[in-house]
């Protein structure tokens, strides 16, 4: 089974198709760190937050160096 969530890629929400059902499995899924910080729907989410088809997404990671 498999939903639609809006991924943020590139300053724009890109509709994407994953199979996973919580943040967590999302993280394993999109292979994203564990230091970053996943929002769904302009909240930080924790890893067993359930995802929800049509969830707007986005992801940052905390070790950016620069500017």
């Amino acid at each position: 089974m498999s939903i639609n969530i809006n991924l943020l890629a590139n300053g724009e929400f890109i509709s994407t198709d994953v199979s996973s059902s919580s943040v967590g499995e999302l993280r394993n899924e999109l292979e994203i760190t564990s230091s970053a910080n996943v929002n769904v729907g302009g909240t930080v989410r924790q890893n067993d937050y359930v995802l929800e088809d049509g969830a707007y997404v986005a992801y940052t990671s905390n070790n950016k160096v620069g500017g």
